[in-house]
């Protein structure tokens, strides 16, 4: 199969067409991944699990296929059609994810979340790859800030919607219920989003020389040697330990600590976090076009600020008795924690080449979500049942602070990383192409 370049229309209005149907896809793609984490206690309950079991199951029987999938289908979207491959991944998701729904046992709804996570890794670096040829670089932050509005409206679909199904039916059929609407999403997205001609809106200094034959060992020794992809990576998956973590299990969270149903709990935690993340998430990738033109440090410098805010406010969280302080807690936690994903994801396509962007996104993903899903959730649910022969329901309140610890160096790492961007984009544009 070899890449096609279609007469891709020009607009404005186009791109946001596109950048429209890529945040859908993007909202069915994280509501199937959080239905589960929303649904926790019923689930534990239907399989008598613990809650190390229960963080494997939303961890890393998702993560550890999803991440080491993303970096193989990542390196064939650098040479391929990447909107077939987007609409690949959508219709398997979303299958599983009804599969989910019918699964039996705990092992064969762990194999369903496999399923999930197969599909789930051939989306968010080939859209990152193919938004960044339908936006200049100068525009690239505030479509990526707008892309990740698909992640807090399906955090929304998924826990609260989810949890609301499940009360006036099953969890099963709010996996169900959740999972259907990607499949004709994803046809709908063949159909009328077209691929454009890689690299076409780049700087001069940003398009290949020569063509990129590099095998992909040798891109990622090229990638890991120049310091600011390394300490970003690095960065990345520390902030995303603490962020995933918690997250995944703040619903739990306030179920337990506060004595609430999971319908009430889902929504304090996620009705707050929508709406703070959105604003944030719009803030950011504002001051990310607007700032970047000025100094290329300035996305790493607001991603800093951003983990810094997120992890006071959800520490404090973490060991509050009254529920109303700790969902007021949530929007400063939101607002700050909407961006510093954003800001990186916005320096690393201003970092990457054209012909190594997706592989690159890839390998950064692989440390968020590996490190975030597969190792921050499962570490959570881990501590819970070490803490819980003492501390009871409170034992969810210090396994989720001491995961939040994980923020501080992640800090240290991300202002690391800024101070060698502009040299290090240089550098792998004539490495890389």
């Amino acid at each position: 199969m070899t890449e096609t370049h279609d007469s891709t229309p020009n607009s404005r209005k186009y791109a946001w067409f596109v950048l429209i149907m890529m945040v859908l896809l993007y909202l069915v793609n994280v509501a199937d991944r959080y239905v589960a984490s929303g649904l926790l206690e019923e689930i534990k309950k239907t399989f008598q699990v613990s809650d190390t079991f229960m963080g494997f199951l939303v961890g890393p029987a998702f993560a550890v296929v999803y991440t080491l999938l993303a970096i193989p289908i990542a390196r064939f979207a650098d040479r391929h059609n990447r909107v077939r491959i987007i609409v690949a991944g959508a219709i398997i998701w979303s299958g599983f994810t009804v599969l989910s729904g019918f699964a039996q046992t705990p092992w064969t709804f762990a194999f369903a979340r496999l399923g999930v996570g197969v599909g789930e890794a051939a989306f968010l670096a080939p859209a990152f790859s193919l938004l960044s040829d339908y936006f200049a670089p100068k525009k690239r932050a505030l479509a990526f800030a707008i892309l990740n509005f698909g992640v807090y409206f399906g955090q929304i679909f998924g826990l609260i919607g989810g949890a609301a199904i499940a009360e006036a039916s099953h969890w099963r059929t709010a996996f169900i219920s959740l999972g259907a609407p990607g499949v004709l999403l994803g046809i709908l997205t063949l159909i009328l989003v077209k691929e454009p001609k890689r690299g076409r809106l780049d700087p001069v200094s940003n398009i290949a020389v020569t063509e990129n034959n590099l095998s992909f060992l040798e891109t990622f020794k090229t990638l890991w040697a120049r310091r600011s992809f390394r300490f970003m990576t690095i960065g990345t998956a520390l902030g995303g330990f603490a962020s995933y973590g918690f997250g995944i299990w703040a619903p739990t969270l306030f179920a337990r600590a506060f004595d609430l149903s999971l319908t009430e709990a889902n929504a304090r935690y996620g009705g707050p976090s929508f709406i703070a993340g959105i604003t944030g998430a719009l803030v950011l990738g504002i001051l990310c076009d607007r700032l970047t033109a000025k100094d290329v440090r300035w996305p790493f410098r607001l991603s800093a600020f951003g983990l810094i805010g997120f992890f006071v406010s959800m520490i404090i969280l973490c060991f509050v008795e009254d529920v109303n302080v700790a969902t007021l807690l949530t929007l400063p936690a939101g607002l700050m924690a909407g961006g510093w994903v954003i800001a990186m994801q916005a320096a690393l396509q201003d970092l990457l080449p054209a012909k190594a962007r997706a592989t690159g996104t890839a390998l950064w993903g692989f440390a968020l979500t590996f490190t975030g899903l597969a190792l921050g959730v499962w570490f959570v649910g881990r501590l819970n049942d070490v803490f819980a022969a003492q501390y009871g329901d409170e034992a969810i309140r210090y396994a989720m602070a001491i995961t939040l610890l994980a923020a501080v160096p992640s800090i240290i790492c991300i202002l690391m990383a800024g101070r060698t961007a502009e040299t290090d984009r240089e550098e792998l544009a004539k490495a890389l192409g």
